[in-house]
């Protein structure tokens, strides 16, 4: 009798099952199942937040990595804890997983709205309805000639038919009784024929690609309207957290840059099918997309090699605006239609910040302002109609919760407000959806450190403080750490904290930013305080605390009320270009007329650096309204 061997591994208390493959990490298998675990550093087995706890079956799973080795105790290893990310499939046999609570993926809160100016509606698509003679005995010419003879005086159009659409023609003359509606891309290729009068139906979408996520908006090309919108984390995360380890994947593995073509493409379709379906129309009803990015993104959207955008001297492939059809990079909308981007500006600093600059309006204004896109990549221009300079600043991962120790992005029980009370350092916090807390997002961060230095528990360097108070603390690494919540209070049960090395990170980060912003300044020879207005673009700009940001040395020191927060920019600026051609046109001047300063090569980059690891910098005189403060904490 043949003894058959299971295949299942079996994700508990979810209940959910899924066949196992040979050599598949965990982590696969179970989002294939519908668990979503947290994972934010691409399988690289760094950010720990993977857990899981192997029940049965460990011996067919692959031994514990070096990673897994450095970021479980040993006793936790013992009990069968690993990191799904880590864990692949050596054999079959009965293998149950069990997903703790604080491994769960909630909700992922995404940012899609965004301030956007009102445009005057003159998309790149255009439809005119024809009634054509019908073909004759005597009157024999072909379909194609009669129609673009009709078109021409209607219209006063003289235009092309695109290839691919000929075969569409005989049908759609024919079936309304020579009654048909052409559409029109830039006023002279014909890239559609239709029966009958179908002028109010025309679709577009616009699409962010951001390096966390992806923001998808179905437009109406005819009103003007938004008519559904959707979003998804963006699906390249698993091959990298942030732009320069995807660009590393292209590098070294073979068609790394295929396949993360294929998984942003992927995304992009599954996010079309959502709004079509929303809406109630057919895929082959949107005639145009408009995608915006930055560089690295763009280039791996269109299948462009990106690997010189990651090394001096950065230069990008491509800076002017693209339009290809859909065809080329495999996007399910109507196959003669058109896939368009916004121009670069230079390596870091993308279309996604031409398409911030057109929605905020700085490129417009009269006096000096500067827009501030904070990612795992920060876009930064300053300027004004006159003069517009950018750079751009590697933040790094920590605004999403990577290095972090109880990190995570802003899903449901994350940590996103905070405030400690200086006398007691009582917390106050308050958390995505009111959920238990089970981690703090960057949001929550960055109140965090503002709250402990505010409070003398940091001292400007960085340093956290001791005291009697039970909050503050060695943790198991021999650091000093703050207790943000207690695991009565959480839903994983265990204390939520924040670290040394977690108040380094952020350090880390908000030096980067302000580096860049310093700089901006001196090249435009201005102090913050002639700054007359901030633009916080982005999901981070929206959900941060501005007086916390500035608290910190992250912001330039301006009065709250001159900072403006204008949400998804970039979905916005996306959004204007694909309802204006002249926005285009918009685009392409300001591409060419915003000069990129490559932070790496200032002289004074290292030093401004090392000033801004301070908080809230070294050089007071750089916020002249902040009070010093005489810790009454101290390390026994």
């Amino acid at each position: 009798m043949t003894r058959t061997v299971e295949r299942m591994i079996h994700f508990q208390p979810l209940g959910r099952k899924v066949e196992a493959r040979k050599e598949t990490p965990l982590l696969d298998l179970a989002r294939e199942a519908g668990v979503q675990i947290e994972s934010i550093c691409g399988y690289a087995g760094k950010c720990g937040k993977c857990k899981v706890v192997i029940t049965s079956g460990a011996l067919n799973l692959s031994k514990a990595t070096e990673s897994e080795r450095d970021l479980i105790p040993e006793k936790d290893r013992r009990a069968g804890m690993r990191l799904a990310c880590q864990t692949y499939i050596k054999s079959f046999g009965k293998i149950v997983v069990e997903v703790p609570e604080g491994s769960r993926r909630g909700h992922h809160r995404l940012l899609a709205a965004g301030v956007e100016p009102k445009v005057k509606l003159s998309p790149a698509l255009k439809k005119v309805v024809l009634r054509l003679p019908p073909a004759t005995l005597k009157d024999l010419r072909a379909d194609d000639d009669r129609l673009l003879e009709v078109l021409f005086k209607k219209a006063h159009l003289k235009s092309s038919i695109s290839p691919g659409v000929h075969g569409r023609i005989p049908e759609a003359l024919r079936k309304q009784d020579w009654v048909t509606t052409v559409t029109l891309y830039r006023n002279w290729e014909v890239i559609q024929v239709e029966p009958g009068d179908t002028s109010r139906n025309l679709f577009g979408v616009a699409v962010d690609i951001g390096t966390t996520k992806v923001v998808a908006y179905l437009i109406d090309l005819f009103t003007g309207d938004i008519a559904a919108t959707e979003s998804m984390p963006n699906p390249q995360i698993p091959y990298g957290e942030d732009l320069m380890s995807r660009i590393s994947y292209t590098i070294k593995e073979r068609d790394g840059a295929g396949r993360l073509q294929y998984a942003i493409v992927d995304g992009i379709n599954t996010l079309v099918t959502r709004l079509c379906t929303a809406k109630g129309i057919s895929r082959d009803d949107v005639l145009e997309m408009m995608v915006v990015g930055n560089t690295a993104m763009h280039h791996l959207f269109f299948g462009i090699p990106a690997q010189h955008v990651a090394a001096a001297p950065y230069a990008p492939a491509v800076r002017t605006s693209i339009t290809v059809s859909p065809s080329h990079i495999g996007l399910n909308i109507y196959p003669f239609g058109k896939v368009s981007s916004l121009p670069n500006v230079a390596g870091f600093v993308g279309a996604d910040a031409v398409a911030d600059l057109i929605s905020s309006g700085l490129y417009n204004d009269n006096k000096i302002g500067m827009m501030i896109d904070i990612g795992t990549n920060t876009e930064i221009i300053a300027g004004s109609k006159r003069k517009l300079l950018s750079c751009s600043c590697a933040s790094g991962p920590a605004f999403e919760g990577a290095h972090i120790k109880y990190g995570m992005r802003a899903s449901t029980g994350a940590i996103e407000r905070v405030w400690i009370d200086p006398s007691t350092l009582d917390v106050n916090l308050r958390t995505v959806d009111d959920a238990p807390a089970r981690g703090i997002c960057g949001s929550g961060i960055v109140d965090a450190v503002s709250e402990l230095f505010k409070a003398g528990v940091l001292e400007p360097s960085g340093k956290m403080m001791a005291s009697e108070n039970n909050r503050i603390r060695r943790g198991k690494e021999g650091t000093a750490e703050f207790v943000l919540a207690t695991g009565s209070d959480t839903a994983t049960g265990e204390d939520i904290t924040i670290t040394q090395h977690d108040i380094q990170e952020i350090q880390l980060a908000k030096a980067a930013i302000f580096t860049g912003v310093s700089i901006l300044m001196k090249r435009l020879r201005i102090k913050p305080s002639e700054l007359t207005r901030v633009y916080a673009a982005g999901a981070f700009g929206t959900y941060v605390d501005a007086s916390s940001a500035i608290h910190i040395g992250m912001y330039p020191e301006v009065p709250v009320d001159r900072i403006s927060f204008i949400g998804n920019a970039a979905g916005s600026g996306a959004r204007m270009c694909l309802r204006s051609v002249e926005k285009r046109e918009l685009a392409d001047e300001l591409s060419r007329k915003v000069e990129y300063v490559e932070l790496a090569a200032e002289k004074e980059f290292q030093k401004e650096f090392a000033q801004a690891m301070f908080l809230p910098h070294r050089d007071l005189s750089r916020f002249p309204n902040h009070k010093k403060r005489t810790s009454k904490y101290h390390w026994s």
